[in-house]
């Protein structure tokens, strides 16, 4: 009995606590669960998101259709939606945007190509970092719209006038969230990598760039978006053989068509919702350790009577503290 009782010590010793049989499926419960929740968060997003919409489409029908305003000022949001979905059997717009995309694309990429490589230098190098940063806040703020003139003497061409507006516009987001994401990179990491040997590209292809990647495509889809009104503005003032905003200039031509202006200034807008979707997802599948590691992090507690009690220290990330 006793060789048979110091068997079943032994074996509970080992199983220990959460690590009986019965652990695995509750470890797959809980991660069940939060599948779960997961997917039910982002069902209530998309159904407020969606409840949004509908909200404005109906008081813009309703303020439109009041009389407040003249037909030709503000048209129906049914009339709006109608000649949107006309546009997708319109072979000149979708040329159109085509045009649009492609300069915004080509301009986007572009800007990657410079940015990524120039920020990975400026962060590896602090002295060379140091004298550059001069140069970029002063050359960040100049709107990319008040070089259209200046462009079009450069390039000539207007894709190249907007492929290059692009670029501009985009470069700096791109940069300046490369060089934030090289400040986050362990310095124990680099330090272990070259006590065996790595050389500074190594380095910097194994530890700076996979850590500073959830930064760049944070940089990437604010770029997407600044590209894309550039792009539009670009062709507003520039002109060209096509383009989205050539096609809102000749819808405003010859008396002008406000349903369709404002029906092709929403195709922009799904252009960039659609970019923004993308890159989203393009993450969580890239760097899918930065989206657990953002939900999942610890939130503690305030002190008993703290009028901040029951909010962590992250929660001034989350909506309107993230604009500030």
């Amino acid at each position: 009995m006793g060789g048979a009782g110091g068997d079943a010590v032994k074996r509970d010793a080992r199983s220990g606590p959460g690590l009986g049989p019965g652990s695995g499926a509750r470890a797959r419960t809980r991660a069940g669960a939060r599948s779960e929740g997961l997917v039910e968060r982002r069902s209530g997003r998309v159904l407020l998101g969606a409840l949004g919409l509908c909200g404005a489409f109906l008081l813009v029908e309703l303020v439109a259709r009041s009389g407040a305003f003249d037909d030709q000022a503000l048209p129906p949001a049914s009339s709006v939606l109608a000649r949107a979905a006309e546009m997708t059997a319109d072979d000149g717009f979708l040329d159109d945007l085509w045009t649009t995309v492609s300069a915004w694309l080509a301009g986007l990429v572009l800007a990657v190509a410079l940015a990524v490589p120039a920020g990975l230098l400026l962060g590896s190098l602090p002295r060379l970092r140091a004298a550059a940063l001069a140069v970029v806040e002063l050359a960040r703020p100049i709107p990319s719209v008040a070089l259209i003139p200046l462009a079009i003497l450069v390039f000539v061409e207007p894709d190249r006038v907007e492929r290059s507006l692009v670029c501009y516009a985009a470069l700096w987001p791109i940069l300046l969230n490369t060089l934030y994401g090289l400040r986050d990179v362990d310095p124990v990491a680099k330090e272990t990598l070259r006590s065996f040997g790595f050389g500074p590209l190594s380095v910097v292809w194994r530890v700076s760039l996979p850590s500073a990647g959830p930064f760049v495509l944070t940089g990437v889809r604010v770029a997407a978006s600044v590209g894309l009104i550039v792009a539009v503005s670009a062709e507003l003032r520039a002109g060209g053989d096509g383009g989205l905003g050539v096609y809102l200039l000749d819808s405003q031509s010859g008396g002008g068509r406000p349903d369709l202006m404002v029906a092709g200034a929403c195709w922009a807008g799904v252009l960039g919702v659609a970019a923004n979707a993308g890159l989203v997802g393009l993450g969580r599948v890239l760097f899918p350790h930065s989206a657990r590691s953002a939900r999942s992090a610890p939130r503690p507690q305030s002190p008993p009577g703290s009028e901040r009690a029951g909010r962590g220290p992250h929660d001034g990330l989350d909506g309107a503290g993230a604009g500030r």
